[in-house]
């Protein structure tokens, strides 16, 4: 990138979603050429208008225009790449910093109930030991009791919002009641029984319920979070793969252009000498047979070489089409796919 300033509508892009991209097209294509001019379609700026009837501009003043319009054009690419890059980059760092900070959260809310527990415990101990000891009665030689009764301890009637709040926070410590372990392992839900420490799973195979500890449970939770955090950044990761894959397509179609273009005008230029042959030949000129048979020799490399050229790009044009598939990116299929059954038909009758 140089110092040059970026243009306002590329700034305007806040995500890498909102980017239009640009191919690179090679130096050798022929969209590049006076001739063949072709202007980009996403590139928003004039194309030059090449005036070939006009006496006062020669093939020096075209060529100009041209190279002119496609060094802007690779100016822009460069700095859209750039951007694209950049706000990728940035939403990732930022996806990790927020899986980042959820576990945090979800570490120190895991932390909060804990503590919150143990002061719950340590105000019911609280509770039992200021109870005062009912004092017994003291018994005679003949067993009878002797002076006051037992002094009950008075509890003080609670009212309706306290009997409310209790049931609720009863409610809800049966709601978070924590699974066992071996109910986590089969991946089944852990039904308690009424009347019994053990629940129904347990119940059945006869065996005591084991629970993990506070600890246990805030690590399995921040290691959920983790993994859902990781996969999330390969899903991004596939996406750029992916992105990449279909550049390198576009790629490989223009090459595919190339060399038919190539081809097309090499097997032109030889169709063309096999015609003087003949036209020599009809006038009554004697030709070597090994002439004509070398040109047609010739004309067959070029058609093989093209083929072999054509099936091997082909080919990987399919595979990057099928890798990335899932994006539904819409790149087309070059060689159809030929189903079992005809695969099979085509061995037999060969």
């Amino acid at each position: 990138m140089t110092d040059t300033p970026i243009p306002a509508h590329i700034l305007a892009w806040k995500a890498s979603s909102d980017v239009i991209r640009m191919e690179e097209i090679p130096v050798g294509d022929p969209t590049r050429t006076v001739q063949g001019f072709a202007p980009d379609k996403n590139f928003n700026v004039p194309a030059p208008k090449l005036a070939f009837d006009d006496p006062y501009e020669d093939d020096a003043d075209r060529l100009n225009k041209v190279n002119k319009y496609w060094k802007a054009q690779d100016k822009e690419r460069m700095q859209r790449e750039a951007c694209y890059k950049e706000l990728l980059d940035a939403e990732v760092k930022a996806a990790v910093q927020r899986k980042a900070e959820e576990n945090a959260r979800a570490k120190e809310k895991a932390k909060e109930e804990a503590a919150a527990r143990e002061k719950e415990k340590e105000k019911g101990l609280e509770k039992e030991k200021t109870v005062e000891p009912v004092k017994e009665k003291e018994a005679g030689p003949s067993g009878v009791s002797k002076g006051k009764a037992r002094e009950v301890p008075k509890t003080p009637r609670k009212s309706q919002t306290e009997v409310r709040s209790e049931s609720e926070g009863e409610g809800e410590e049966e709601e978070e009641k924590p699974q066992c372990i071996y109910c986590v392992k089969k991946n089944i839900p852990c039904v308690p029984q009424t009347g019994k420490k053990v629940c129904v799973a347990c119940g059945k195979r006869k065996m005591k319920c084991e629970f993990f500890d506070k600890t246990t449970w805030a690590v399995l939770d921040g290691t959920k979070q983790v993994v859902e955090a990781v996969w999330e950044l390969a899903g991004l990761g596939r996406r750029r793969e992916a992105g990449r894959l279909e550049v390198i397509w576009h790629d490989h179609q223009h090459f595919v252009m190339e060399i038919e273009a190539r081809a097309t005008a090499d097997l032109g230029a030889v169709d063309t000498r096999l015609l003087q042959l003949l036209e020599l030949n009809s006038k009554g000129i004697e030709i070597p047979e090994d002439l004509e048979n070398r040109i047609r020799a010739e004309r067959e490399v070029i058609q093989h070489t093209l083929k072999e050229q054509l099936e091997d790009l082909t080919a990987r044009m399919d595979n990057i089409q099928k890798c990335t598939a899932w994006t539904k990116n819409g790149l087309p299929r070059l060689t159809p796919v030929v189903p079992p059954a005809a695969a099979q038909g085509d061995q037999k009758e060969g």
